[in-house]
């Protein structure tokens, strides 16, 4: 087992002092002669049965002791972080001396690390606003069910009336520019419904009046924020001719539609089960936004340093979720960069001031914790992981993420906050403190502090 002590350090880092005994020592050493086995060729061996001796010879004694420095120093400084109570930020800077690395002997070997900033906590019990839970109004509960009625409403053709708001047309299209045809501009059989705002703004506005089988021909202007940074603010003509007419035909609000839409037999029971739904979900938002705004008031009022090493992992952190989620829209980020004219440098100077509020918020929720005594149990951990797993058909690198360190603790955290907030509105409210791993969702501060940031600096 290794031997550790600790020093601090100036600016937020310690120094961790570590001895390996001979025992490991030789371990990692025979690690690094089976790796390099692998991947020396030796005449007359086949990979990986080679002697030492040779593998010394052929691969050369220094390459041995850079292999099994390499595992040595990897194992022990996290067997070293588990004897601490430390939170690293960052990979530590190591300093070993090769030439008293050997077999039979222990090795000793210096890891400065940046660790979490202290956090001066202000007030963030004594705030003056109160949780504001929005109450269901009749008019809220005949929305829902409009749209459940438009859910099953049926097409019905039209005959001997024009075209308006509402329809649901099909129609077929030309449209040119300066006489010239462009992408997109042209459909043989479009389904729209008018009014709808599917197409440009005063496009769909040209059909009402007209009949099945008429012809029209009129001009309208792409908007200057147009996603097509070619067509932005420049005029289209267009040919049109509405091919296929249909109104939508909602069924009669009565005790039979309110069967065919839940498990109630009457209207009034399905009114009832709605408002006490949408009651639910007032709740559950306002909570949330309570949590939000409580997370808010505590990080204005706390004081911390915030270490560059943590907002430029963060920013890292950030530009990956934008290209996440821009990939979902199969938009690439030099793409992206392109069409918002700004360069790589200048989205990171953007990404720079909600990045620094993001670990601002997870220092201070991580300091109220502690304050708190809030903390996720192994058991908890456990669960979630095993969650995660099952909705996500225990992929093989995640499932190694989730058995890491690093997985761990951001489980932890996750876990840790989500039970935070909801301790913290709870004792407001007056009521009992659950174990904060039910389902609700987090809330926006719980998110923001959510980030895979944490894995760093939990």
């Amino acid at each position: 087992m290794v031997t550790v002590s600790t020093r601090p350090e100036p600016g937020s880092r310690v120094a961790l002092d570590i001895e390996v005994p001979p025992p490991e020592v030789d371990r990692h050493f025979a690690t690094a002669y089976t790796h390099l086995a692998q991947r020396t060729r030796v005449p007359g061996f086949r990979p990986g049965k080679a002697p030492r001796h040779l593998i010394d010879r052929y691969a050369g004694r220094a390459s041995v002791v850079a292999e099994a420095i390499d595992h040595l120093v990897s194992a022990s400084y996290d067997a070293a972080l588990d004897q601490t109570d430390l939170i690293p930020i960052d990979q530590p800077d190591v300093q070993i001396d090769a030439g008293e690395v050997a077999e039979g002997t222990p090795v000793r070997f210096t890891a400065t690390v940046s660790v979490r900033p202290e956090v001066t906590l202000g007030d963030y019990a004594d705030y003056a606003f109160e949780l504001e839970h929005k109450p269901v109004t009749d008019d809220d509960v005949e929305a829902v069910l409009t749209e459940m009625r438009e859910g099953q409403a049926t097409l019905r053709p039209i005959d001997g009336r024009a075209a308006q708001n509402g329809d649901v047309a099909a129609v077929k299209f030309t449209g040119t520019i300066d006489g010239e045809p462009f992408e997109g501009g042209s459909a043989d059989r479009l389904p729209l419904v008018i009014g709808e705002g599917r197409m440009i703004a005063g496009w769909e506005e040209q059909l009402v009046g007209m009949q099945i089988g008429e012809r029209k021909a009129f001009d309208v202007t792409f908007p200057d924020d147009y996603r097509v940074e070619d067509l932005r603010g420049k005029q289209a003509h267009f040919e049109v001719e509405l091919l296929d007419l249909r109104e939508r035909v909602l069924p009669e609000l009565d005790d039979e539609f309110a069967r065919s839409a839940g498990e109630v037999e009457t209207l009034d029971a399905l009114r009832a089960e709605i408002h006490d739904a949408l009651d639910k979900r007032n709740q559950a938002e306002a909570r949330h936004v309570f949590g939000d705004r409580i997370i808010e008031y505590a990080t204005a009022n706390a004081t911390v340093d915030l270490p560059e090493v943590m907002i430029a992992n963060e920013v890292d952190i950030m530009r990956d979720e934008l290209r996440a989620r821009l990939a979902q829209q199969r938009i690439g980020l030099d793409q992206y960069l392109a069409l918002a004219k700004q360069s790589p440098e200048e989205l990171l100077a953007e990404l720079r001031e909600p990045a620094s509020r993001r670990v601002k918020t997870l220092l201070v929720l991580s300091a109220i914790a502690e304050r708190e005594g809030i903390d996720a149990i192994d058991a908890e951990i456990d669960a979630e992981a095993a969650d995660q797993l099952s909705r996500y058909g225990d992929e093989p690198k995640l499932r190694e993420y989730l058995g890491s360190r690093r997985g761990r603790s951001y489980l932890r955290m996750t876990l840790r906050n989500q039970k935070l907030v909801e301790h913290l509105v709870n004792r407001k409210l007056g009521t009992d403190t659950p174990s904060g791993t039910g389902e609700e969702p987090p809330s926006e501060a719980e998110t923001a502090s959510l980030s895979p940031a944490s894995s760093r600096s939990e």
